[in-house]
């Protein structure tokens, strides 16, 4: 299940690549404010700032201070991998540690190769990577 956290990251990037997409033919900036995303896709706003500087850490989003400033994707929306921005606001993807791909933790009481369980997670990871590791930003603005 994805988390509050991640669900946000989404609306807010889904409402940045909207803007980058808009912003030439209709002559606006790409700069938005924490605020004025917020009422585009309402969502608290300081929890909000706190996404962005994540986001922004992690090289999705570019931020800047001033009357023009805000903030705006770093990246074509269609170069922002969903896993990328999952795993950055909820970390792993794999429902357990000893089937992760980055956060891999073995299980202090299994044999993974005798585990039945291990082998299914396994399988459940694959299913739900063969997706999100396809499937950009730019999906979800201009979904098939």
């Amino acid at each position: 299940m994805l988390t509050k956290k991640a669900q946000y990251a989404f609306r807010a990037l889904t409402v940045l690549a909207k803007r980058q997409q808009n912003a030439g033919d209709e002559g606006l900036s790409e700069w938005m404010s924490a605020r004025q995303i917020s009422e585009a896709s309402p969502m608290s706003v300081k929890f909000l700032e706190q996404i962005l500087v994540d986001l922004r850490s992690a090289g999705v989003v570019k931020s800047r201070r001033g009357p023009h400033g805000g903030h705006t994707l770093s990246l074509p929306s269609d170069q922002i991998l969903m896993a990328k921005v999952l795993r950055l606001m909820d970390g792993p993807i794999a429902p357990l540690a000893c089937v992760s791909l980055h956060y891999y933790e073995r299980c202090e009481d299994c044999v993974e190769e005798d585990c039945g369980l291990h082998r299914m997670m396994a399988e459940v990871r694959d299913a739900q990577l063969s997706i999100l590791e396809h499937r950009t930003l730019a999906d979800l603005v201009n979904p098939t």
